[in-house]
């Protein structure tokens, strides 16, 4: 999984002590990818990793199964909507999310693939329109898996609320109250 590993090596790079300090947003061309999320297509076997990555226009969505790296741009208004569902009773990615992505209309699906910048793991192809036959088979899953169980962070959950919104596309997530609870107890003042 040669784009897993240019993730991997960025970040052995700048090492451990130094990554907090040193951190930037990765970029793909002039686009800031500023929160990210992983997780996997099953939980009881990986046959793909996952990431999902947000920019303010798109969601960058990289799927890693041995031997190839599959790596999509998918603009906000291509999908018809997202659900996420946290079951509190799995230890393990906890998280469930579904895509689904309309087989035709608004939103140019774009390719990518591994760039040739130092810290840059990722570079814009020219894009690939997926318009016509090979655009129902992604929206159809039959290229990538469209679902997937992650960790799924607060405020990656939160940013993708806002940029759905702003393109007009449902977004559900349920089950937030139990995946972050209110301390009950608040903390003393010193």
């Amino acid at each position: 999984m040669p784009l897993l590993h240019s993730f991997k090596q960025t970040v052995l790079d700048l090492g451990r002590g130094e990554a907090k300090s040193k951190a930037r947003p990765l970029t793909i061309a002039d686009e800031a990818l500023d929160r990210s999320a992983a997780g996997l297509d099953r939980r009881d076997s990986e046959r793909a990793v996952l990431f999902w990555l947000l920019s303010d226009r798109a969601l960058f969505y990289v799927v890693g199964n041995d031997p190839d790296d599959h790596t999509y741009r998918i603009p906000y208004e291509a999908f018809t909507d997202i659900s996420l569902d946290y079951d509190e009773n799995a230890e393990f990615l906890p998280w469930y999310l579904r895509m689904s992505i309309s087989p035709a209309g608004k939103g140019v699906i774009t390719r990518l693939k591994p760039g040739a910048i130092p810290g840059q793991p990722l570079g814009v192809l020219p894009p690939v329109d997926l318009d016509g036959s090979e655009r129902a088979r992604f929206a159809r899953g039959e290229h990538v898996p469209l679902a997937g169980f992650g960790a799924f962070p607060k405020r990656f959950r939160m940013a993708l609320k806002r940029r759905t919104e702003l393109a007009g596309v449902p977004l559900s997530i349920t089950g937030a109250d139990l995946a972050d609870p209110r301390k009950l107890h608040p903390k003393p003042p010193t």
